[in-house]
Formats: structure tokens, C-alpha cells, sequence
């Protein structure tokens, strides 16, 4: 069979529900004109049309947009224009940098095999990966390097039920998933911590289901200030294991608390538009506001606005707040980072050092739900959900901001 037809074969077949393999769209929010790669490790080849071309470590090889082709050269001489190419790992421990030049961007490394093509109006860069070496990927972007192998354990079945549950969010692109918020951050192999992977193949094949055996909206978040949110007080939709439980694991973490200062009259202009008449406010104490427990409201003049509306017009850490004036001034005193539905990193990493397993942990934030292989799972299970997938009101780098 000709080569070029075999790879082409092997990212279709990697398109089935629950292979081994999984395709990722890199760099999905650039138009990608050109992108300089160099195998680092193991041992690659490039696959053409025509034939192979052995790749040597180190190797700088450009690739450009060139109409509905991509002309390949290296630092001597063109190699050829074709309409696909395919950089293919022959070790299994093959790594491989991508910068992007036109437009430039940071440069990546990612693990097995990357595939280019034109469609679009932009270069596709597809990386073919070995399913558990990008949920490892996915855990160390949203997790950071240097945690307990329970939080890690914990965070690749979030990683791997989401991954597994939307792998046709991208089906008609041609792809499974992209690498951005719009599905899950991967920054490809970073490589910081090799205890992730190990902490990712021990919970191989492993995800997390609800009574119906469906996969489960594993939503999660820096950390909740004490008690995570029902699902339906910040998205339209209702999740019987996403409800609030008290968490006192994460209360004196790094981002359970914080202060913001507003003005009294920017406070009042979006009340205003609210369309509460903030001229009937006698008394500046009227706008306090000292919740018991996580509010899902603000009270004002027998009107409630909801709190995330708040945290979207002002740009808050969370929805989960008091409020202090004084002096023409609103104080915002605030607790946790995100929108607190689902896993409470900070909480599960306190977990986890405590001696908590991955497994207690799950179920103490997703309630009612099972840990089972993924061959139990329902058949018409994987699911895209419009109104609660990966939604947050103020978007919000995990990797940079989170822990």
C-alpha cells in the first residue's frame, strides 16, 4: 500500500470513538502561513507523495503555504511542493519542535506524529498522538509541574472523560479536538514533570460516568473560596452531580482570596443599567452585601441580580463576593478564581498531600458519579454540550493564571 495512503488511513481511523490515538489541531487560533520544524528526539521521517525523506535530529526544515500546496525546503535547497505531508515518529519516543514563523508565535514541542495540509485559507498542523501521551500533556498545561500524583490521577480523568466524550467536536474540520479553551489547553510536550505521565498511565482507559452511563461535563476550576457552585447558578443547564459542597481544603490556598476597588458611581451606572433606580438608595449602606454560604444573587432595592453578571462586567476573579462601601468607594471582597463549578484544583491538590486517593476525591466533587474503563461506557455517550461545555464568563488562561 502506497505510504502516503497508509498515514492518511491511520488519522481517519483515529477519528473512531475511543482509539488510541487522538488528532489535535495546533496553533488552531493562527492562520498559519509558514512554520519551521526540527525533530529533537528519536527518530522522524517525512512522508510525501513520492516517497521518504529521513529526518536527522536537529534538522531545520521550513514549510510554507504555497496556494493549496505546502513547499518544503531546508536550509540548502527546496525539497518539493506536495499537497500533504506527514512527519512520522519511527522510535515511539520521537519529539518534534514547531515554531511558527508567518504569523510567529512561541515554538512547541510535540510528541509522535504531525500532519500538514492546506484548508482553510491556512497551513493545518494536526498532530497524530498517542491518546494518553496528550492526556498527560493536557494535565501538566492545566495543572503545573511539581504536584501530588493523586491531584494528578484526578485531573487526567478530567482530561480524558472530556477528551473522550467530544472526540467528534471537530469531525467535520477533519480533526477531533483543537488545542486551545475551545476544547482543552495543550501546549504539547512540555516535559517538566515525568510523574504526570506515569500518574496518566496509571488511570489508562479510566473516566468518570453518570447513573446513565454517560460521560460526565468534567468541569473544574482554580478554586472555589470554600464552596464550589451548582451548575445551573452560573449555565443554563442542570447537572445532578454538579452541585455546591462546602470545601475547606482550599480556604488558605493562593487564590481563596481577593480585593477589588470600584468606584461608587461605576458600582451604580451598571445597576443602573440593571434597570435598578439607584437614586431611591437613601443610604449607602444599602449597597452592602454579606452573603452566608456561596450567593447565586445580589439583593437590591427587592431586585436580585445574578453574580456572575458582576463578574463578567467587572472582570472578578469569581461571582463569589461581599460588598463594603465607604468614601465614595465599593470595596469587592472576594474569594476563589473561576467560575466554581465541579473540581476545586487548590482544594484537590490540599487533598491529595493529606493522603486523599484521586478516586475519594472525584466523588467528592462530582456527586453520584462512577470511575469505570471506558469500555463501559454507553455507546451514544459522547456529547458536545452547547450551553455548559468549557463556558466561563471571563475567558481565562489556566496555565499562566490558575496555580
Amino acid at each position: 500500500m502506497n505510504r502516503t495512503i497508509l498515514i492518511i488511513l491511520v488519522f481517519l481511523f483515529s477519528t473512531n470513538s475511543y482509539s488510541q490515538k487522538i488528532s489535535i489541531s495546533l496553533f488552531n487560533d493562527l492562520s498559519l502561513n509558514t512554520v519551521l520544524i526540527t525533530p529533537t528526539a528519536g527518530n522522524y521521517k517525512l512522508i510525501t507523495a513520492k516517497g521518504e525523506i529521513r529526518l536527522l535530529t536537529d534538522q531545520i526544515i521550513y514549510l510554507s503555504k504555497v496556494g493549496d500546496s505546502i513547499l518544503v525546503r531546508d536550509a540548502n535547497s527546496n525539497l518539493g511542493t506536495w499537497a500533504r505531508i506527514s512527519i512520522v515518529g519511527q522510535s515511539g519516543e520521537d519529539v518534534i519542535r514547531v515554531k511558527p514563523i508567518l504569523p510567529s508565535f512561541p515554538a512547541r514541542k510535540y510528541n509522535d506524529n504531525i500532519s500538514f495540509y492546506v484548508e482553510f485559507n491556512r497551513l493545518m498542523t494536526i498532530n497524530l498522538i498517542d491518546r494518553e501521551k496528550y492526556i498527560s500533556c493536557v494535565v501538566e498545561a492545566e495543572s503545573g509541574p511539581n504536584r501530588e500524583d493523586e491531584f494528578y490521577k484526578a485531573q487526567s480523568l478530567i482530561a480524558r472523560t472530556f477528551a473522550l466524550g467530544h472526540l467528534e467536536k471537530h469531525k467535520g474540520e477533519g480533526f477531533n479536538l483543537c488545542d486551545g479553551t475551545h476544547c482543552q489547553a495543550y501546549k504539547g510536550f512540555i516535559g517538566f514533570d515525568k510523574s504526570i505521565y506515569e500518574a496518566t498511565l496509571a488511570t489508562e482507559g479510566e473516566v468518570i460516568i453518570d447513573t446513565s452511563k454517560q460521560f460526565i461535563t468534567a468541569a473544574f476550576h482554580s478554586n472555589c473560596g470554600g464552596f464550589t457552585a451548582n451548575s445551573q447558578d452560573v449555565w443554563l443547564t442542570s447537572k445532578p452531580y454538579l452541585v455546591s459542597v462546602e470545601d475547606k481544603y482550599c480556604t488558605g490556598t493562593r487564590n481563596a482570596n481577593w480585593e477589588v476597588a470600584i468606584t461608587l458611581k461605576n458600582w451604580k451606572a451598571f445597576l443602573q443599567t440593571k434597570g435598578v433606580d439607584t437614586t431611591l438608595i437613601t443610604d449607602i449602606k444599602q449597597f452592602n452585601f454579606k452573603p452566608v454560604g456561596r450567593p447565586v444573587y445580589y439583593p437590591i432595592l427587592n431586585q436580585k441580580i445574578p453574580m456572575i453578571q458582576f463578574r463578567t462586567h467587572f472582570s472578578l476573579r469569581s461571582a463569589f463576593f461581599s460588598v463594603q462601601v465607604r468614601k465614595g468607594e465599593v470595596r469587592i471582597i472576594g474569594h476563589g478564581y473561576g467560575h466554581g463549578v465541579g473540581l476545586c484544583q487548590e482544594g484537590a491538590m490540599q487533598m491529595a498531600l493529606k493522603g486523599w486517593k484521586y478516586d475519594k476525591i472525584i466523588n467528592y466533587y462530582y456527586k453520584g458519579v462512577k470511575i469505570v474503563n471506558i469500555t463501559e461506557v454507553a455507546p451514544s455517550s459522547p456529547i458536545i454540550d452547547g450551553d455548559i461545555e468549557k463556558i466561563d464568563s471571563i475567558k481565562i488562561d489556566s496555565a499562566k493564571t490558575k496555580l
